[in-house]
């Protein structure tokens, strides 16, 4: 009786492991900083806690520690997204004077109708309304600001007053959402506010 011929079994592929990051370690950051931007958005930026926002993110909250240090890292990062707003709004404010006030305002409430930058602010914002320490952290970045685009003395006030009424808008439609003021486009909005921007910069 012939024996049978022993089968090989196919050998196993071995896959060699590249050096470098963890994967999900970047999905992790930014979901750590989404659920934040929720939690500041809800809760204010008293009551967020690291262990609110890492249950929101689904990890651990020494992993939140690690990446952010602390809550109030948490809110620093959500600033630094928001500057490429602080961008638009000092080119906005130190081009030409000529039809400065419809640009501004247009640029500003564009900023607060982009559904990534609008979200961005309206955590930002409804964290620091109400709250001491997150309304600090902003007066700084603002300050930072109007330090980065060097606007002479006598047009630092007639800006600060632009950013005030234009910030007291948004407010009102895009967080409070009065009525009357959330129905207009942003067209009439733009039509109706800025004659009373470029009454500030004139008043230099």
């Amino acid at each position: 009786m012939a024996a049978r011929k022993k089968q090989s079994r196919p050998r196993p592929t071995l896959t060699r492991k590249v050096p470098g990051r963890r994967p999900g370690r970047a999905n992790s950051r930014g979901a750590i900083l989404d659920a934040a931007r929720a939690c500041f958005a809800r809760d204010g930026y008293e009551a967020t806690t690291i262990r609110g926002v890492a249950s929101g993110a689904g990890v651990h909250p020494s992993l939140v520690m690690q990446f952010y240090g602390s809550k109030e890292g948490l809110f620093l990062a959500m600033m630094e997204q928001a500057e490429g707003t602080a961008d638009v709004l000092l080119a906005a404010v130190t081009g030409p004077r000529s039809g400065m006030g419809a640009r501004l305002t247009r640029a500003y409430l564009e900023e607060w109708e982009d559904p990534v930058t609008g979200e961005q602010l309206r955590s930002l914002f409804r964290a620091a309304i109400g709250s001491p320490r997150a309304s600090r952290l902003c007066r700084s970045a603002m300050e930072e600001m109007t330090t980065k685009a060097d606007l002479a003395v006598p047009r630092l006030l007639p800006s600060v007053l632009a950013t005030s009424h234009l910030l007291g808008t948004a407010i009102g439609r895009y967080i409070i959402e009065l009525p009357g003021l959330v129905e207009p486009s942003l067209d009439e909005l733009v039509r109706l506010i800025s004659p009373t921007i470029d009454r500030y910069f004139d008043a230099d």
